[in-house]
């Protein structure tokens, strides 16, 4: 009876709080009807075992759908929210059975192999009320009522617990302050973390800016040591049959250099507008071809890889997008999708016309590159072709030996001819532009590893590459002077589990895109639909299992008002008989301290017996029970004799 009402109502608060009303007011209707009915269900060890091994393949089924679907639901938070309806059979059956308790070994199946026999139990109506307190803490909009509400019931469910050693006032008083204490910490320790958070979001978006910002890139032109390339896979790029695939993906395109890092002369940004929902076209029909590309945004605002010449963006998972001069394509409240898909030519028709910016070249370099030029006979007739040819002597290095004194292009160009991607198209950008042709530094993506086991190209976080691109003859024109071993250079240095940690990538992308393509809505119905076969052949078990009716018991009122655990124990009334007889206790002294003071030390044993009965959460068996009931019967006759002969009371307890 110590839950009745209070879990319904923790039901009830559990559904609100996260939208399973509809579970919660059936659930907590047949857990009260528990309380009004005596017929009761002699189920057996392996009947419990099989609901546990049940309640298991529920458990493992949700993790697989939510992992699936892990786009629509956020994995932990959903998880614990059902959480309450997946071990509410379990408790169910427990709570209609003749069992009091469930015992660990059905609910771990390692400890059904041990040989001895399992004697830990739980008190299964306190572990759903626990798994509804929990559950219904994960809607952070109601988080302000949650605490207040949270502590009356852990109160309400804790009060036919307490101790009838401390008066009800003194035990309200300290609940009280336990549960302010625990607002108080919760409060603190919540500002520190969103404070923390705070910091944390300003440094990665820092860092995130740093990285893919259209208006400004950071270089690792002047870096000492060698530089850290990562293995991970970003997306993948699909080219359907008969197609082409592009060379390089763009993000952005500068034209300001500024030390170790490139920015962008004008800031304007201009949407724009959908042709449909999802769909942009950023240039009239021409010739085009086909791209689907699988790249799923973790941010809201986010740069779109995409070829220089494209189209069409379609299936992009964003409200709007924004473009530049640069070529940069900016989407604005993104969500996770798992592709989009492009329209793309051969040419380079997303970088506006040159500006006056795009000839600008430091004076502190002016008189280095004129005499580079000079000396190598670069042609400004064929600017391009000049260029490849004189970058086909340095060599491609992650490497540099810099000291605090060189210009880092200086040093490049001059003296190591070595560096990587970032070195190559900063200095040919200004090269180009020496020469008097309007160049750009781009970022993006080199698209270049084809996987058979996906049909599709793999595009690395190694793969990030940066080149120059020049107007020449009245359009924009990659030049990437890098040299082509680069990327085989790279892919030396992956570590040696990178192809088996490259096809578990694989597989999991190939599955995520199967399950994508199918119907969610389905496969949430399948579920339900599986989930009430199990429960249907689980509640045909339970109803053909042994049935027995419970004698209902009678207690007065004032039984009922006080009751408490173990309150039938009949070592209370040899305590009541020892008071009579004048032998108090004194206040905070334990019972076994005071048997010992006042001569009856042989009462101890007893004693344990009655507090095994009290506080055992296994309890005392019926031999248990009616030994020490002989005992006390016993210890009170020999006690009104004793007490008799001394003239110590004037009558004999009854």
């Amino acid at each position: 009876m110590k839950l009745r009402y209070v879990q319904f109502a923790a039901l009830l608060f559990w559904g609100l709080q996260t939208d399973l009303l509809l579970w919660a007011i059936p659930m907590g209707a047949v857990w009260e009807a528990r309380f009004f009915i005596n017929r009761r269900w002699n189920l057996e060890k392996r009947d419990f075992y099989q609901i546990a091994d049940l309640t298991t393949l529920f458990f493992v089924g949700l993790c697989i759908f939510l992992y699936a679907n892990r786009t629509e639901y956020h994995f932990i938070t959903a998880l614990v929210q059902w959480l309450p309806i997946l071990f509410f059979p379990l408790v169910l059956v427990l709570g209609y059975s003749t069992t009091d308790r469930m015992s660990l070994d059905v609910l771990f199946y390692s400890l059904r192999r041990q040989k001895q026999p399992v004697t830990q139990a739980w008190d299964m109506d306190y572990f759903l009320f626990g798994l509804c307190i929990v559950a219904a803490g994960t809607n952070m909009e109601g988080a302000v009522f949650y605490f207040p509400i949270a502590a009356s019931l852990m109160a309400l469910a804790l009060f036919p617990l307490r101790s009838s050693r401390y008066k009800l006032n003194g035990w309200v008083l300290a609940v009280g302050l336990i549960f302010l204490a625990g607002f108080m910490t919760h409060t603190a320790i919540r500002g520190t973390h969103l404070e923390l958070k705070k910091r944390a979001q300003v440094w990665i978006a820092n860092w995130v800016q740093q990285r893919s910002n259209p208006l400004k890139t950071q270089t690792s032109i002047g870096a000492v040591g060698k530089l850290k390339i990562s293995d991970e896979i970003l997306f993948r790029v699909s080219v359907p049959d008969g197609g082409i695939a592009p060379r390089f993906l763009q993000e952005a395109s500068y034209d300001l250099p500024s030390g170790n890092s490139w920015a962008v002369m004008n800031l304007k940004f201009t949407t724009v507008q959908h042709e449909d929902d999802f769909r942009w076209r950023l240039i009239d029909d021409q010739q085009s071809y086909p791209l689907d590309i699988y790249m799923e945004f973790d941010r809201p605002l986010a740069l779109i890889p995409i070829p220089a010449g494209t189209r069409l963006i379609n299936d992009l998972p964003a409200i709007d997008i924004q473009r530049n001069d640069y070529g940069a394509i900016q989407g604005s409240g993104m969500v996770p999708s798992p592709r989009y898909q492009v329209e793309f030519g051969f040419d380079n028709q997303i970088n506006g016309l040159p500006n006056k910016a795009d000839t600008y070249v430091p004076k502190t370099k002016q008189a280095l590159l004129s005499r580079l030029i000079a000396t190598n006979n670069l042609s400004a007739e064929d600017p391009v072709q000049s260029l490849y040819k004189f970058f086909s002597d340095f060599r491609y290095s992650l490497y540099q030996d810099l000291s605090d004194q060189d210009d880092p292009i200086e040093h490049f160009l001059d003296s190591s001819r070595k560096g990587h991607c970032e070195y190559f198209a900063s200095a040919t950008v200004l090269m180009l532009r020496q020469m008097g042709i309007p160049a750009r530094y781009v970022i993006g993506y080199a698209v270049q590893e084809y996987d058979p086991l996906v049909g599709m190209y793999i595009v690395r976080q190694r793969h990030a590459h940066s080149w120059a691109i020049a107007f020449v003859g009245d359009q924009w024109q990659v030049v990437d002077t890098t040299p082509a071993i680069w990327a085989d250079t790279e892919s030396d240095q992956s570590s040696l589990i990178q192809p088996a940690l490259d096809l578990l990538a694989n597989l999991n992308f190939m599955y995520a895109v199967w399950w994508n393509d199918q119907q969610l809505s389905d496969y949430e119905n399948y579920l339900l639909f599986i989930g009430l076969i199990l429960g249907l052949i689980l509640a045909y078990r339970i109803f053909t299992s042994e049935q027995i009716d419970l004698k209902p018991t009678h207690t007065s009122k004032t039984d009922s008002d006080s009751e408490f655990l173990g309150n039938e124990s009949p070592f209370y009334r040899l305590i009541e008989r020892l008071t009579v007889a004048g032998f108090n206790r004194a206040k905070g002294e334990l019972p076994a301290d005071w048997l010992k003071r006042i001569g009856y030390g042989r009462y101890v044993p007893m004693l344990v017996t009655h507090q095994k009965w009290r506080f055992d959460p296994l309890g005392v068996s019926s031999e248990d029970k009616a030994e020490l009931t002989s005992q006390v019967d016993a210890s009170i006759e020999g006690l009104n004799a004793d007490l008799d002969d001394e003239n110590q009371v004037p009558q004999k307890l009854k």
